[in-house]
């Protein structure tokens, strides 16, 4: 069975992700590979089969979640087990467990040889002249940054990108005492999106999709709070609209920028 490889991460929003590259320059880290992130579940092989488990799994373990807010920084240092530099976790750590405890499982689930120790990475592999004098020059900094979602990153000859995302919010139920129907909103179209509807096409804000049973049954792509075009059964259109509108409560902040994001084979962390 045909394999891929998959990670979930909290990805920092802009322009806080513009500011840790920065950073990441400055120690000359190779920007391409990923984007400022927090690992939840570090590369992990899942079947081609499991993948719809894995985009359930997420929607699921980010249901139950509010937005977490965190501070990041000052710099500190995994040397010399690692010869990493990367940016404390504070606030709401408790949070930050909970959602990886939560997505932390089959099929995303996977052998670990450290703890999980929530952190930023700046540079992954550098001199121990250079981690001290980072330590020193990072020593006051820190910012605090909000997370809305959860993300499912693939990778793709050997970069990562972001291919479904899960916001911090209990999806809308219709039809409660009948056919229950559950209403998500992200930013991104997961793969069984695709195939459901293609892509979205145009300047889409918001992708709203409705399930039964965990199936699709219908997907509205939208445009601050307005409907452009809706795939499946259109009874569901004012419930998709519904979940879109300002006072409904799914619409979240700007969503971080997505990029291509690479991977090593044998390392527990995207770095």
């Amino acid at each position: 069975m045909p394999r891929v490889r998959l990670a979930s991460a909290l990805l920092v929003p802009e322009p806080l992700a513009r500011e840790i590259d920065g950073l990441r320059r400055a120690m000359g880290e190779n920007l391409d590979r990923v984007a400022p992130h927090l690992t939840l579940v570090p590369p992990v092989n899942v079947r081609v089969d499991d993948v719809g488990a894995a985009l359930a799994l997420l929607r699921n373990a980010s249901a139950a979640v509010d937005s977490i807010t965190v501070t990041l920084g000052p710099a500190v240092t995994f040397h010399p087990v690692n010869p990493v530099v990367y940016l404390e976790v504070g606030g709401d750590v408790d949070a930050v467990h909970r959602v990886r405890e939560a997505v932390f499982a089959p099929p995303l689930e996977r052998s670990m040889s450290h703890l999980f120790v929530p952190h930023v990475t700046i540079v992954e592999s550098t001199t121990p002249a250079r981690i001290e004098a980072a330590l020193v020059a990072l020593a006051d900094y820190r910012i605090e940054v909000t997370f809305d979602a959860a993300y499912l990153l693939q990778e793709h000859e050997r970069r990562w990108r972001p291919i479904a995302d899960a916001r911090f919010a209990p999806a809308l139920v219709v039809g409660r005492g009948g056919i229950e129907t559950e209403i998500t909103v992200s930013s991104l179209a997961d793969p069984q999106v695709l195939e459901f509807a293609g892509r979205p096409g145009g300047d889409i804000e918001d992708v709203v999709v409705a399930r039964r049973d965990g199936e699709i049954v219908a997907v509205g792509f939208a445009r601050r709070g307005e409907l452009h075009r809706v795939i499946g059964d259109a009874d569901l259109e004012r419930h998709l609209l519904r979940a879109v509108e300002p006072s409904g409560g799914a619409r979240i902040g700007e969503p971080p920028l997505t990029r291509d994001e690479p991977g090593e084979h044998d390392r527990e962390e995207l770095a």
